[in-house]
């Protein structure tokens, strides 16, 4: 029984980065064209989130707001070597990026599809 468990967490785990990247993948497309595949929108989204996670823990000692400044900067630096991008453009896939997703996120609840992991639904 606890094998099905991690299984279906494993798959989970799976689904949720695929569907996580996709927003990354096509802010990579209109930014980096020539160097961004999905596989390399996924490599960004699960190595950005980890550089961001180590780096923010580490320097949240000195302040909360450095570590998430320096944390931000290292996940910034992830997609600047994965899509083999300068810092601007980075920051353009991070941002466009998070468009894209509150963009998706609007369409699915026009279509009526709700998330309501995301927000505070009763």
């Amino acid at each position: 029984m606890a094998l099905a468990g991690a299984l279906a967490l494993i798959i989970a785990f799976i689904i949720v980065w695929i569907i996580v990247s996709i927003p990354t993948w096509i802010a990579g497309k209109i930014i980096t064209p020539r160097t961004t595949t999905f596989g390399r929108a996924m490599l960004a989204t699960l190595i950005g989130a980890i550089v961001f996670d180590i780096f923010s823990f580490i320097f949240s000692f000195i302040s909360p707001i450095i570590g998430v400044i320096i944390g931000f900067i290292a996940f910034l630096g992830s997609y600047k070597v994965i899509f083999d991008t300068g810092w601007l453009q980075a920051l353009g896939i991070a941002i466009l990026a998070i468009i894209v997703a509150a963009i998706i996120l609007l369409i699915l609840g026009a279509l009526g599809i709700a998330l309501p992991h995301l927000g505070p639904f009763t």
